[in-house]
């Protein structure tokens, strides 16, 4: 990564709205961690929030469309719950948009866990449907994509 030197005038919100385009260009960013970036390259506290609310009022940083969009792109990758809210956070998302987003995506958790889990199921060359050390792989394999214990256990229970 190259060294980025400081801005001109780390007080101007002008020059630290261009710096976030600049970074929006590459990749759509939450409003926290747009602010972040801005603030790393040497902008004040003040010039950065300014120009993430020059953004946001653009319609260039949208943190609810962002969520809906990873949530999405996570639930197609066969993710669960936990690990779609990790996800999210990390991106700097708030708490409250974070329950928003999963409980406007909840209706297929279950149905996920179990399509991921026959998939697991039917790879790993399990013996028969009694097979502990087959359903202990599926389930960390299960754990390890954010689904919570108890719907790994539901999930077990019916497979075949």
């Amino acid at each position: 990564m190259r060294a980025l030197s400081p801005p001109a005038d780390p007080q101007s919100a002008d020059a630290a709205e261009g710096a976030a385009l600049r970074i929006l260009r590459s990749a759509g960013q939450s409003s926290v961690s747009l602010q972040r970036k801005l603030e790393r390259r040497g902008y004040s506290d003040d010039a950065a929030v300014e120009a993430v609310r020059r953004c946001v009022a653009l319609g260039y940083v949208d943190d609810a469309a962002m969520a809906a969009s990873l949530a999405a792109r996570h639930r197609r990758a066969g993710h669960g719950r936990v690990r779609v809210a990790a996800e999210l956070r990390s991106r700097g998302l708030g708490a409250e948009l974070i329950t928003e987003t999963l409980d406007g995506q909840d209706g297929g958790e279950e149905a996920a866990a179990l399509a991921v889990a026959q998939r697991l199921w039917e790879r790993s060359g399990a013996i028969g449907p009694r097979d502990q050390r087959a359903r202990m792989r599926v389930a960390g394999a299960l754990q390890r994509r954010g689904f919570s214990s108890s719907l790994v256990a539901r999930v077990l229970r019916g497979l075949s």
